[in-house]
């Protein structure tokens, strides 16, 4: 499909998107302590640290240190692969890393003091990243970091797992009000406040929900609630792709929030 963007569901949060112009891996590796949200699969982690070697995934971006985005033991066998492997995240995050892998090359920290936007070149794309604060009153001394990735002519909007506020959506807006794709965890989208303010500051063609929990965990019901709001709303959002299991690779493309899923291929 041309001008399309594949997307790879790795985890919980996680995924590679890819186009032609290379694969960027955010929050890849995932090894949730609470076991309430889908972990890297074994076979697919092995598979991801083949093409990370292959150089097929370029960079890596981790959103904020929390295990269900990012597994230090992983993304360390990942450097141990490629250590020029350029790796972007919050100052814990990068602190950890220098530590078990020190003669990685290009680790790079966004200070938790940081209020500007700050800016990436990437192999094949940008990337331009801010600070902002984790969703939940118990996190919000937590950093994490928005994303909003330009790859293969496409913008795409990853904002981790920040609480949704007005300021956030004008915030990615000031960068790029017309997105392509937004990946971003469920509640973004299943909640009808947080979707207006997405709609209001935001052309967004395509949603890729994420950050699920496993349905043995879904005791509230959550990922059946979201889709219902997001099947009965008409606020000009797209009906979001609910990635519910890891190893399932998507295709998006057009305006009309199409898309095919593919099994991902052995090397």
């Amino acid at each position: 499909m041309a001008g399309s963007l594949k997307v790879l569901h790795t985890a919980n949060a996680g995924v590679v998107i890819r186009t032609e112009a290379g694969g960027i891996g955010i929050d890849l590796f995932s090894r949730d302590p609470e076991g309430q949200y889908e972990d890297t699969p074994k076979e697919l982690k092995a598979r991801l640290l083949g093409d990370i070697k292959k150089e097929r995934i370029t960079a890596l971006v981790f959103t904020h240190g929390h295990g269900d985005h990012f597994c230090l033991e992983t993304a360390a066998e990942a450097l141990g692969c490629n250590p020029d492997l350029p790796v972007i995240s919050t100052e814990e995050v990068i602190g950890r890393l220098k530590e078990a892998v020190p003669e990685a090359g290009s680790l790079w920290a966004v200070e938790a003091r940081e209020r500007e936007n700050r800016g990436f070149a990437l192999p094949g794309g940008s990337l331009e990243v801010f600070n902002s604060r984790h969703m939940g009153e118990q996190y919000a001394e937590v950093q994490n970091l928005a994303c909003l990735l330009e790859i293969g002519g496409k913008r795409i909007a990853v904002p981790g797992d920040a609480a949704p506020t007005k300021e956030l959506f004008l915030r990615i807006g000031r960068i790029s009000r017309k997105l392509d794709l937004m990946i971003g965890p469920f509640p973004l989208f299943g909640i009808p406040t947080n979707r207006k303010m997405i709609s209001e500051s935001l052309e967004v063609s395509e949603i890729l929900a994420v950050h699920l929990p496993r349905p043995q965990a879904d005791e509230q019901n959550w990922t059946e609630s979201a889709k219902k709001v997001c099947g009965r709303a008409r606020d000009g959002l797209p009906m979001p792709v609910f990635a519910e299991k890891p190893g399932r690779e998507y295709v998006f493309g057009g305006k009309m929030s199409c898309f095919t899923a593919a099994s991902q291929k052995k090397p």
